[in-house]
C-alpha cells in the first residue's frame, strides 16, 4: 500500500505527523493532549476529562453555539474524547476548510473561558453522565474491572471522575493543570486527508504559537508508574439489582510497543472476535447462556489489560464463568489450528484496511504510533507481522494471558446463583 507519511518535531517539542491521500475530498484533524486520567492527583480525579468538556462552553472568541456551528455550518464534524493516557479534540471536514478547522481547535486549547458559572452547569452534566454510566451495567462493569486489577493505581482511576472530585474543582486548578500538562511537548498534532504539507505545517506553526509561552517540559506532569508485580488477582462480585449479571474476565497483558501484541490480538480474535469465535459459538450458541460475549484489549505505553465481557441469566453466573475458563483451558491445551490462525489473520487484515477508507481512522493511526513512542509502522509492515504470527507464538502469548493463576473475575448483578 503506498503512505505518504511525514513526522517533524518543533524546537518546542510539539510533534506533527501527516499524511497526504489525495484521492479524498476531506481532511481530518487531530489535537492530542498525551495527558489523560492516569496522569490526574487522586483528589483531582476527572479533571482531564472535565476540562474536555469545558473547552467547548466557550473561548474569547466564540461561545458555545459558535464553536459547534463553526464546523458543522461547512459539512464538518468536530468532537473530542479522553482516555487514560491522553485527550483528543478532533474535526473532519471538507479539504478547503482546513483552515478553518485549525482556527477552531486550536481556539479550544488556547484561551477557553473557564468561567465559574459555566463550570457549575458543566458539573451538573457530568453528574448526568456519570449517573448515565451507574445505570448502564454492561458499562460500569469495565469501570469495576479496571478498579480491581490496577488497585488505586491509576490506571484504575474512574475517566469521568467521582461525584466528590468533579464537585471540588475550580477554574484556578483547570487553568492550573492546563499550564502544567498543555504545553507543547505534550502536543502532537495529527491530520490525514488530502493536504498539501508546506501549507499544512505552517497552519499548525501558526495556531499553536501559543504553546511557546506556556513552556515547561514534559517531565514536568505527574508520572503514574505501573506496579506489576503488586498485582493479585481475585473474583469479585458487586450486588446489583438488574436483569442480568455482567461478567469480565481477563489479566494485565502487553504494552503497545511489545511485539507479543500482535498474536495477543489474534489470540482474542479466535476467542472472542466474532461470530465464528470460540466463545461465540460455545457460550452463544452450544450452551445459550448469553446474547453478548466479546474479548477485548487495551494498550498503554508501560502495560495493558485483556477481558473477555459477558451478560448472563443472574442464575447462570457461576456456569458462565467455568465454560469461559473451559475454553482458555482448551487453547492451553491444543493451542489453534493452522487454519483457525488464517481466519483470524485475514479478519484482522480486512478490518485494518477496510478502517483505512476513513480519514478520520488514520489520523486516529498517526497519533496513536507517536503517543506510544513507536514511531510509524506504514500498513505493509503491519501486516508482515500479522502474517509473522504462528500457532507456537499463540501458544506463548496464551500462556501469559490465560494462566488461570492470573485471571481476574468481575461480575456485577443480583447476588443469587
Amino acid at each position: 500500500m503506498q503512505e505518504d507519511v511525514r513526522r517533524i518535531v518543533e524546537d518546542d517539542g510539539m510533534r506533527i505527523v501527516l499524511e497526504h491521500i489525495p484521492h479524498v475530498r476531506s481532511c481530518s484533524v487531530g489535537v492530542w493532549v498525551g495527558r489523560g486520567s492516569r496522569h490526574e492527583l487522586p483528589e483531582k480525579v476527572g479533571i482531564s476529562h472535565f476540562l474536555e468538556h469545558m473547552v467547548f462552553k466557550g473561548t474569547e472568541r466564540r461561545n458555545a453555539r459558535e464553536i459547534a456551528s463553526s464546523i458543522e455550518s461547512v459539512g464538518g464534524s468536530i468532537d473530542a474524547f479522553t482516555g487514560r493516557e491522553y485527550t483528543c479534540f478532533h474535526a473532519r471536514v471538507l479539504d478547503e476548510y482546513i483552515d478553518l478547522a485549525f482556527d477552531v481547535l486550536s481556539d479550544l486549547v488556547s484561551s477557553p473561558l473557564l468561567s465559574q458559572e459555566h463550570m457549575e452547569r458543566e458539573k451538573q452534566v457530568v453528574y448526568e453522565e456519570i449517573r448515565n454510566m451507574e445505570d448502564t451495567p454492561d458499562d460500569l462493569i469495565h469501570q469495576f474491572y479496571s478498579e480491581t486489577v490496577w488497585g488505586d493505581g491509576p490506571l484504575g482511576y474512574p475517566l469521568l471522575g467521582t461525584y466528590e472530585t468533579v464537585r471540588s474543582l475550580s477554574p484556578e486548578d483547570i487553568r492550573a493543570y492546563m499550564d502544567e500538562e498543555y504545553i507543547a511537548p505534550n502536543f502532537v498534532i495529527s491530520v490525514a486527508g488530502n493536504i498539501n504539507y508546506e501549507a499544512t505545517v505552517e497552519l499548525i506553526r501558526r495556531n499553536f504559537s501559543f504553546l511557546e509561552q506556556r513552556g515547561g517540559s514534559a517531565g514536568n506532569g505527574r508520572r503514574a508508574e505501573v506496579a506489576l508485580d503488586r498485582l493479585k488477582p481475585v473474583s469479585r462480585h458487586l450486588d446489583r439489582d438488574c436483569q442480568q449479571t455482567h461478567i469480565c474476565m481477563g489479566t494485565v497483558s502487553f504494552a503497545h510497543s511489545d511485539s507479543r501484541r500482535y498474536a495477543l490480538l489474534l489470540l482474542s480474535n479466535i476467542l472472542g472476535g466474532g461470530m465464528s469465535s470460540r466463545l461465540f459459538q460455545r457460550v452463544r450458541e452450544d450452551e445459550g447462556l448469553a446474547y453478548v460475549i466479546y474479548t477485548y484489549q487495551q494498550f498503554y505505553k508501560d502495560a495493558g489489560l485483556y477481558g473477555v465481557y459477558v451478560g448472563t441469566e443472574p442464575s447462570q453466573r457461576n456456569r458462565a464463568i467455568d465454560v469461559i475458563s473451559e475454553e482458555f483451558a482448551r487453547i492451553l491445551l491444543e493451542s489453534v489450528s493452522e487454519q483457525e490462525l488464517e481466519h483470524a489473520k485475514n479478519q484482522l487484515k480486512g478490518q485494518l484496511l477496510i478502517g483505512l477508507e476513513s480519514t478520520t481512522t488514520r489520523m486516529f493511526r498517526l497519533a496513536n504510533f507517536e503517543l506510544n513512542g513507536e514511531g510509524y509502522q506504514p500498513v505493509d509492515k503491519v501486516i508482515e507481522r500479522i502474517e509473522a504470527v504462528t500457532p507456537e507464538h499463540i501458544y506463548g502469548v496464551a500462556k501469559v494471558i490465560l494462566d488461570p493463576d492470573r485471571l481476574y473475575s468481575v461480575s456485577l448483578g443480583p447476588d443469587r446463583k
